[in-house]
């Protein structure tokens, strides 16, 4: 791809006039890496889309022109028109394959009215307007772009290699049919009956996702006030004292401790913010102080107001003259000493904490403007599977919504992560490949759902391995739900790149997601913080599975001094989502053995919070 050079044109008639923003034409750079060497924006004009289409044709300047838009049913479409008028020949495969394969997400895209076709030794492609169907399209065609561009170029070694390459692989999947890691995926009765990746514990995979994963190095200063959330790259130490002066405690009279009880004379008063330094006590005065103001030098004690009475007050009642004191006096008492509660120097953040509220409050208060973060790695989302259709459209025969994704990535969010929606892939090859390679470009981690189980469609392990060079640290984990979670890495561009494959079933996905993909995400970004596990009381029985279970529950207090009770939300078949609703904990429950057959009321149990705790 990185000869080819290529020309994209959008034609919108609202981003040409600057009305809208076009988004589609950086969409299209954006996948083909650099490799665009023309971009132009015209209007839904047939003469300004042909002159163009002829100018980059003819004059050698692209091998591919890419449009993008004016191929729907309005009366301004005329992208196709005017792509008819300049080609020399049509190619008609390459609209049809986008067609089927956009046909797959929506009927809506038997409308698209593509035309492809051939002028000189130019390649030009139609695609739709929306970024979305510009981005399913190029999933599938580009591929196959390289070798068309050779045809036309007449470049005999390498059409000649590459139908070498197509040759030879046919053969070696014909006898390869029997090892789950090559990809003969049609080849449906060859297939494992099980899985080739041993069985471990949750407790194993934890440790292998800790040991496989490399902080990430990169840090950036941040405003305090734009730093929720955010996880400390350094240990950080207080710049001042706090307080930075004698601090009073109480409102009352800032006095002399060895005056004892008694009237005093009120010199003034000090509210927080003032300076004391000037005023100077002597025996049987005092000085009105507020909380938190400074304390005078000489002061040696507070006495909060009420403990005291008036005796004498000025003319005009606005201020005191005279005051008596009805209680013994301790040095000392009711005064913040200066550090008392952090010192200059002292350590109150460690690298690696997630900065809340009190963090940020804490880091204003000993002086801190800016601070050092950790960059957030960067996350992907990609949903798989042919029965999958994205909400909002109607739903077609034999389909479900994507519900697996819009999850994810709510999680993501609600964790601080600022995640990437990668769209859906079918289980195609070339589909999938595309897909998995063009997120991996963008992202540091990527979270799929789908295609890891023993299905003849499941083909995400074996693309991993074959086509990204993958190392699949574990394919299977000793789990209800969740057992085909796998966790792979692989270098793209010489950088490490971390691949968290979960389930297709909705529960799976979420149970998982908490069990392995936040772990990793917080170790990648050297996030300190560990869920909260708890003792909890059953209030339901269970009857144990082979496997450990993590079944959701919702917990609650009926009296913060006792356990709390975990309610059950129904039935734990990992594809109803409806039972994770308002759930919040996942019960740790053990495998079953002779010995213990299932869990009852009473019973007590670990539960992982991944919620706010509920109070009846």
């Amino acid at each position: 791809m990185e000869t080819l050079k290529f020309g994209v044109l959008t034609i919108s008639d609202s981003c040409y006039t600057q009305n809208n923003e076009d988004k589609s034409g950086p969409e299209i750079i954006n996948i083909l890496k650099g490799n665009v060497y023309c971009q132009k924006i015209v209007p839904d004009n047939e003469h300004m889309i042909k002159s163009n289409l002829i100018q980059w044709s003819d004059d050698k300047k692209v091998d591919v022109i890419l449009t993008t838009g004016g191929t729907g049913f309005s009366e301004r479409d005329v992208t196709p028109e005017a792509t008819k008028q300049i080609i020399k020949k049509e190619a008609p495969g390459i609209a049809l394959a986008m067609l089927t394969n956009s046909l797959k997400i929506t009927p809506m895209a038997m409308l698209s009215r593509a035309v492809c076709g051939i002028r000189g030794k130019t390649l030009i492609v139609n695609l739709p307007g929306s970024p979305k169907a510009v981005k399913e399209c190029l999933d599938v065609i580009l591929p196959v772009i390289p070798h068309a561009v050779d045809l036309l170029r007449d470049n005999g070694k390498k059409i000649k290699d590459t139908h070498n390459n197509i040759q030879n692989s046919s053969s070696v999947c014909a006898h390869k049919c029997q090892d789950e890691t090559s990809l003969c995926l049609g080849n449906i009765a060859g297939r494992h009956r099980e899985s080739p990746y041993p069985m471990i514990s949750v407790e194993e995979a934890v440790k292998i996702i800790r040991k496989s994963i490399d902080p990430l190095k990169s840090a950036s200063a941040v405003n305090v006030e734009e730093a929720y959330g955010r996880i400390l790259d350094s240990d950080l130490y207080s710049k001042y004292d706090l307080p930075p002066f004698r601090a009073s405690i109480k409102d009352g009279y800032a006095v002399l401790a060895n005056d004892g009880k008694g009237k005093r004379k009120v010199l003034s008063g000090i509210k927080a913010g003032d300076l004391a330094t000037a005023i100077k006590l002597q025996p049987g005065t005092c000085v009105r102080i507020n909380t938190g103001a400074p304390v005078p030098d000489d002061a040696t004690a507070v006495v909060q107001v009420e403990d005291t009475k008036l005796i004498e007050g000025t003319s005009d009642n606005t201020e005191e003259k005279e005051i008596e004191i009805m209680t013994e006096v301790k040095s000392g008492q009711d005064i913040r000493p200066i550090g008392c509660d952090i010192k200059r120097g002292e350590l109150i953040l460690k690298a690696g904490t997630k900065l809340g509220a009190v963090e940020l409050g804490l880091l204003s208060a000993c002086g801190y403007k800016e601070v050092s973060v950790t960059d957030l790695p960067k996350v992907g989302v990609l949903s798989t599977g042919d029965e999958l259709q994205s909400p909002g459209i109607v739903l077609m025969p034999g389909r479900v919504y994507d519900s697996n994704k819009i999850t994810l990535l709510t999680i993501l969010r609600e964790n601080g992560f600022c995640p990437v929606d990668m769209g859906i892939a079918q289980d195609e090859e070339a589909v999938m490949i595309s897909k998995i390679k063009h997120a991996l470009s963008q992202v540091d981690v990527l979270i799929t759902t789908g295609s890891v189980s023993m299905g003849d469609r499941d083909m995400l392990k074996p693309i991993l391995q074959h086509h990204f060079n993958a190392t699949i640290h574990f394919g299977r984990v000793n789990m209800k739900p969740g057992k085909p979670t796998t966790f792979a890495t692989c270098l793209i561009e010489d950088k490490k790149r971390y691949l968290l494959c979960l389930p297709g079933n909705p529960v799976s996905a979420t149970v998982t997601m908490h069990l392995f993909a936040l772990p990793a995400l917080k170790m990648l970004c050297k996030d300190i913080s560990v869920p909260t596990i708890l003792e909890t009381k059953l209030m339901s029985s269970y009857t144990l599975d082979p496997r450990p279970e993590y079944a959701r529950a919702i917990i609650k207090w009926d009296d913060p001094r006792e356990l709390p009770y975990a309610y059950s939300t129904g039935n734990q078949i990992s594809s109803k989502l409806l039972n994770c609703k308002q759930a919040n904990a996942l019960l740790m429950l053990p495998a079953r053995t002779t010995e213990k057959p299932g869990l009852h009321q009473g019973d007590v149990v670990q539960a992982m919070l991944f919620g706010l705790p509920q109070y009846t």
